[in-house]
């Protein structure tokens, strides 16, 4: 029950539309608080404290980023002409929910096999309420409170597409690190059969960070993919052994022949990149954000300004108090909690991606680098579903540590 609370809580945290009056704590993360509060008395009651790398971590981090607020806050209240108050309650109120929910899960979920469960419910259930999503915004489904389209793009649940994107990228790796670990053919295809809601419900978003999350997650499972059935001493008889060989051999060959084409594709390219900068002015608005922000980084002796948006001459500029973010992971933190804040999140998430790439995990390791896609045209770090990637994949370290220690103690025993 209660690990089918935290995956509910987790794909219903994604519906920001149904939350009430702009609050930071919506139905979704009404649920993970009663997540919380169970996990944490069973571990209280049942289980004994047991820190591990992942747990290590996930505090290191926190305790880097509290510092690093607290005196970008004070540096704030001093320099910045007007404060934003509302901003800052909802960054610290969020902060405060995620730093509890990923040390709650990094140290109650060690056991492989019950993390192996809860992400067969995740994407379950994640699978059902795209499948709900995409009915309602066709009309099938009856969606009352709902707008499930912004414009000509899909948002579901959501307030706006990129979110269900976000979401959508997470269910589909999900299920393909499921489908890659699966014990049986059958569990295979149940994995990837569950993918397709995802997939098309985040084509129907059009979300550029979706595509461009695909791509790069899917060139870097692909690549590990190989480099291990590379390193498999039995690879030569196999199917898939030839299948590598085969594509290896017959790269140069395809970089010959692709030749003549890459005008034409860099052209292509171009096009597509340039109809996406200029689409609503996007391109214009975020490099104007990203410079202010640097700005602000700059301003405040690279210790940011505290929680809370600090950007203030946004195209649509408003009185004070208002203010904006970046929608740029690293910006915002830099604005935030200064370059300290900036390498604690690079080190939390290239962290993550080493131990999956370690432990045999591509999906995983896609996952990781789909998540850093999205942090660089979103806020990610207030994101329960970003928690729950980076310490599923941190949690990778500790079967690491148990899988060496036997070779270690015979290593010991032999000498």
């Amino acid at each position: 029950m209660i690990a089918t609370l935290l995956a509910l809580g987790l794909v219903i945290s994604a519906a920001t539309q149904l939350r009430v009056g702009g609050l930071p704590l919506g139905p979704g993360e009404i649920v993970l608080l009663v997540w919380l509060c169970l996990a944490g008395l069973r571990q209280l009651l049942s289980r004994p404290l047991i820190l591990n790398p992942a747990l290590t971590r996930v505090l290191c981090f926190w305790f880097v980023m509290v510092v690093s607020l607290c005196v970008g806050m004070t540096v704030g209240l001093v320099v910045e002409p007007f404060q934003d108050y509302d901003g800052m309650l909802r960054d610290a109120i969020a902060y405060a929910f995620v730093f509890s929910f990923s040390a709650m899960m990094a140290l109650t979920l060690s056991d492989t096999a019950e993390r192996r469960q809860l992400s067969w419910r995740i994407v379950v259930i994640g699978s059902i309420s795209l499948i709900l999503q995409i009915g309602g915004g066709l009309g099938k489904i009856p969606m009352p409170g709902v707008d499930p389209w912004y414009w000509d793009r899909l948002r579901g649940w959501a307030e706006n597409p990129n979110q269900l994107g976000f979401f959508a990228l997470f269910i589909t790796l999900m299920g393909l690190h499921l489908a890659d670990q699966a014990a049986n053919k059958i569990e295979s295809l149940q994995a990837l059969s569950a993918i397709v809601p995802a997939f098309v419900a985040g084509l129907m978003s059009r979300s550029d960070s979706f595509v461009i999350g695909l791509i790069v997650s899917g060139g870097l499972f692909i690549t590990l993919k190989s480099v291990a059935w590379l390193q498999d001493t039995e690879m030569a008889p196999t199917l898939r052994g030839a299948a590598v060989a085969l594509g290896l051999l017959a790269l140069p060959l395809a970089i010959i022949i692709s030749v003549p084409f890459a005008s034409a594709a860099l052209s292509s390219i171009e096009r597509v990149s340039n109809e996406v900068y200029a689409d609503n002015e996007q391109g214009d608005t975020r490099l104007h954000l990203w410079a202010e922000a640097i700005d602000k980084g700059i301003q405040s002796g690279l210790v940011g300004f505290g929680p809370g948006p600090h950007l203030t001459s946004k195209s649509f500029k408003r009185p004070p108090p208002d203010k904006f973010e970046v929608h740029n992971t690293l910006l915002d933190l830099l604005t935030q909690g200064g370059i300290v804040a900036m390498v604690a999140f690079v080190w939390i998430s290239f962290t993550a991606l080493f131990a999956v790439a370690r432990a045999g995990h591509p999906a995983l390791a896609g996952l990781v680098a789909g998540l850093l896609v999205f942090s660089m045209f979103h806020y990610v770090l207030r994101q329960p579903i970003f928690w729950f990637g980076i310490v599923l994949c941190l949690l990778s370290m500790t079967r690491s540590v148990e899988s060496l220690s036997p070779r270690l103690s015979a290593r010991r025993a032999t000498q």
